[in-house]
Parts: C-alpha cells; sequence; structure tokens
C-alpha cells in the first residue's frame, strides 16, 4: 500500500493491482514511466508528459488481451478503477494504457500493431478537447481519416468521407458524431458526471481538490 493511494481513498486491491506498474522516487512521490519519460504525482504536483511512449498496467501479455483501456494520465486510469471494480471483478484480460498529455502519430501505430481487434474505453475529459480526443482516437484506431477543430460561433466541424459536419460545442461528442455521420466507432467513452476526471473526482472526494 502507498500512502497517497490511501489518503486518495484508493481501494487496497485497486493498489495491489496497479502495484507493479509505478516507482517511487526519493521523497516517497509516485512515478508513472512512459519509456524514458515519467509522469510524477505529489500532492503538491501532477506533471503529465507529452511522449511517444505509453505508460502500460495489467496484462502485457497482449494476445490474451481482452479490453483496452485508454486514459490520458496513469492516475486518471487509477481512478477509473476505483469506481468502476464491481462491475470488473475479473481483471485478468484488461490492459491500461495512457497516452499522456498528447497523442502522436507513434502511439497510434503501436496501438493499431499491437491491439487491434480488442474492445476499448476511453476515459478522456469531459471537457470539450477530451471529447475531441474521443473521436481522433476512435477515428484513428479504426482507421477512418477524418478531421476535427474548432470553428467561430464556438462550434465543432468535423471533416469525414467528404462531408462536413457542424456541431455545438457543448453537443458535441463521439456519440453525436455517429449519430449524425451514421456509423459506429464500436468503442465506449466514459466519464463522471460532475467533473472534467474521474482522477479530479476521486481527489474531490478525498478533500484534496484545489
Amino acid at each position: 500500500m502507498h500512502p497517497y493511494f490511501t489518503r486518495l481513498g484508493v481501494r487496497p486491491e485497486v493498489q495491489r493491482f496497479f502495484r507493479p506498474f509505478y516507482d517511487v522516487d526519493d521523497i516517497g512521490n509516485l512515478q508513472f514511466a512512459y519509456g524514458e519519460d515519467w509522469e510524477h504525482f505529489g500532492f503538491a504536483f501532477h506533471k503529465v508528459p507529452v511522449t511517444d511512449q505509453l505508460w502500460l498496467a495489467g496484462n502485457l501479455q497482449l494476445s490474451q488481451v481482452r479490453l483496452v483501456v485508454l486514459s490520458a494520465s496513469a492516475l486518471e486510469a487509477v481512478a477509473w478503477l476505483n469506481k468502476k471494480l464491481p462491475r470488473f471483478p475479473q481483471m485478468e484480460n484488461v490492459l491500461f494504457a495512457s497516452l499522456g498529455a498528447g497523442i502522436s502519430d507513434g502511439q497510434l501505430l503501436w496501438i493499431k500493431e499491437h491491439l487491434a481487434g480488442k474492445q476499448y474505453h476511453l476515459l478522456f475529459g469531459n471537457d470539450l478537447l477530451g471529447r475531441i480526443a474521443d473521436l481522433k482516437l476512435a477515428a484513428a484506431i479504426r482507421g477512418w481519416p477524418l478531421s476535427a477543430f474548432l470553428a467561430e460561433k464556438e462550434e465543432v466541424i468535423v471533416e469525414f468521407r467528404s462531408r462536413q459536419f457542424s456541431f455545438v460545442q457543448e453537443n458535441f461528442s463521439l456519440f453525436a458524431f455517429e449519430k449524425s455521420a451514421g456509423v459506429r466507432f464500436g468503442m465506449a467513452t466514459d466519464k463522471p458526471k460532475s467533473l472534467n476526471t474521474y482522477f479530479a473526482e476521486l481527489k474531490a472526494r478525498a478533500g484534496l481538490l484545489a
């Protein structure tokens, strides 16, 4: 057990699950390796790298993986599982992968090469950037070219299969795009109801959200 996770209210079984997949620095702060880059957390800071690598946790025998949970930080994965564990009592075939503070071509190529045919859960923020990330990541994994960008009048414009789709920012989501375009990416998005991320929700419940 790590005192930071315990203070955050992370279940002991969730702590045990993730223990092989993080390190601790000289003063006890948490570190999560993305190749040579690191996500670094202490109660006074949380640094998430922009990187071409991924942080991985869970079943690293990729041929056995059925569900891939993609997130923007390792701690988002921890917070999500802490809340959702009763729905996922069997974790043997689950892989968590964090892309960090951006999505790179190298990360997408690795996912497509190593995780084709898996089920996906996308854990990106409940803000507009997180919802756009859902769409761009889902399309890239499926190999369906599209572009999405912000336009005037607080609109999101998506160009896909020689068509252009327009959404009011507050109404935009992966599901809204699927409905408008008549396509299905076959990926679940999961977001907390009140705050932007599950990690923010975890900190708020522990009385640590600034």
